[in-house]
C-alpha cells in the first residue's frame, strides 16, 4: 500500500510509489487507498505533476508538449511501466491454460542447446555378493536436446492516450499481452502432439516403432485400457518401466464422453454402455482438454503418464522466470512510449514412453 509517511523516501520515489498504486487501483489491479494523494489525479495531471516536482516549470506550455517533456524523464516512464506490467502480469497469471497439468516445468541457464537425460534409461540394480565390490552402472546416452527462444511484442502508448486519460491504453493491452504470453507458450506445448516431431532417434514421437500410435478407435473403456496397457509395457532394453497412465488429453468436443469413461461404475463401449461389465478404468486417469485438439480435428486423443515421476513434455524458462517481462523506452517513431512484452522459453518432448497417442474415430 502507497504511504507518503514512508520515512526516508525521496519525493521522486514518494512520486512514483504513489501515482502507480493510483493508477493501479483505477484499473482494478490493486485495493483503492482513499488516503492517496494521487487517487483523483488524471495521467495529464500525473505527468505536469510530476515535472513540477521535478523542478521543471510547465506553465505556459501546451499539452502535448507537457506529456511529452515529461515522458522523456525516466522516473515518469518507469511510472507508466510499472502499471502496465502489473496489468501484464495479472493478464498472464488469469489466462487458462491446461498444459501445466501434464507437463513438467524446466529451467534453462542461455541460449545454447542444452542437453537432458533419459531418467528412464538407468537399468535395474545389480545384486552385490557379500563382500564383494559394487560396479558402475552404465547409462544409456539417449536423451533430447531442448533449446530456449525468444518470443515477443511491441506496443505504444501514445501522448494522446494520456491526455485523453485513456488509463485502457496501458492497463488493457498489456494485460491482453500477458494473456498472449501464456497463450503462446500452450500454443507450442500443443503443437508437440498435433505436429508429432521427430525424436532424436529419427522417429516421430507418436509412431509405431515407439510402440505409443494405437488403433485409431472412439474413447471408451477398451480404448483407454489398450492405451494403459501400451504405455505400462514399455521397456528400456530388458527392462520393464511400468509407466502408469495417468492424463488423457483430448479435444473439448471429447471432454464429455472422456468423463464418463473415467466415472462411469459399468463398460462404456464406442456407442453404448454394458451394464452387466464393470467400468476396469474407472478413476484411473484424469480428463484434460483443449481447444487448439478441436483445431486440429478434434478427433485424437492422447495418455501421459504422471508428469512428477515421468518425463513428459518439458516446458524450460530462461534461469526458471516463467512469467513475461517488460521493457519501456521514449518512442521515436511514435509520440508516447514504447513497451516490449518477451518471454524465453522452450518447449520439447522428453521421452515417447510417457506418451501415447490414439488418432481417434
Amino acid at each position: 500500500m502507497y504511504d507518503v509517511a514512508t520515512p526516508g523516501l525521496a519525493a521522486s520515489d514518494k512520486f512514483r510509489q504513489g501515482a502507480t498504486a493510483a493508477l493501479a487501483a483505477k484499473a482494478g489491479l490493486m485495493a483503492d487507498d482513499r488516503s492517496n494523494e494521487f487517487r483523483a489525479h488524471t495521467l495529464f495531471s500525473l505527468a505536469r505533476n510530476y515535472l513540477e516536482s521535478s523542478g521543471i516549470s510547465a506553465r505556459g506550455q501546451h499539452k502535448m508538449e507537457v506529456v511529452a517533456a515529461a515522458l522523456t524523464r525516466t522516473d515518469f516512464g518507469n511510472l507508466l511501466k510499472d502499471v502496465a506490467n502489473k496489468a501484464m502480469l495479472k493478464g498472464y497469471q488469469e489466462a487458462p491454460e491446461t498444459f501445466e497439468a501434464w507437463t513438467t516445468t524446466g529451467t534453462l541457464s542461455d541460449f545454447k542447446p542444452g542437453e537432458r537425460v533419459d531418467l528412464n534409461t538407468f537399468p535395474s540394480l545389480l545384486r552385490v555378493e557379500e563382500g564383494a565390490e559394487y560396479r558402475y552402472a552404465t547409462i544409456g546416452d539417449r536423451g533430447e536436446t531442448i533449446q530456449l527462444a525468444t518470443y515477443g511484442n511491441l506496443f505504444a502508448i501514445t501522448r494522446q492516450a494520456i491526455i485523453n486519460d485513456d488509463l485502457g491504453a496501458f492497463t488493457r493491452v498489456p494485460r491482453k499481452m500477458g494473456r498472449a504470453a501464456r497463450r503462446t507458450i500452450g500454443d507450442l506445448v500443443y503443437a508437440v502432439l498435433v505436429d508429432n516431431p521427430n525424436m532424436r532417434d529419427g522417429v516421430p514421437l507418436f509412431d509405431s516403432a515407439h510402440g505409443n500410435l494405437l488403433t485409431a478407435s472412439a474413447i471408451s473403456t477398451d480404448s483407454v485400457d489398450a492405451m494403459r496397457a501400451a504405455m505400462a509395457t514399455q521397456k528400456d532394453g530388458d527392462a520393464n518401466l511400468g509407466i502408469r497412465l495417468a492424463r488423457i488429453v483430448v479435444p473439448v468436443a471429447l471432454e464429455g464422453k472422456a468423463k464418463v469413461v473415467a466415472e462411469s461404475q459399468y463398460h462404456v463401449g464406442d456407442t453404448a454402455m454394458n451394464t452387466t461389465i464393470s467400468n476396469s478404468v474407472r478413476g484411473t486417469f484424469e480428463v484434460i482438454s483443449d481447444a487448439r485438439l478441436d483445431a486440429a480435428g478434434g478427433v485424437a486423443w492422447f495418455g501421459t503418464a504422471d508428469p512428477d515421476t515421468h518425463d513428459t513434455i518439458e516446458v524450460a524458462y530462461l534461469d526458471g522466470n516463467d512469467q513475461p517481462y517488460l521493457e519501456q523506452r521514449s518512442a521515436w517513431t511514435t509520440d508516447g512510449a514504447e513497451f516490449k512484452v518477451r518471454i524465453d522459453a522452450a518447449v520439447k518432448a522428453l521421452d515417447y514412453r510417457t506418451m501415447a497417442k490414439n488418432p481417434g474415430a
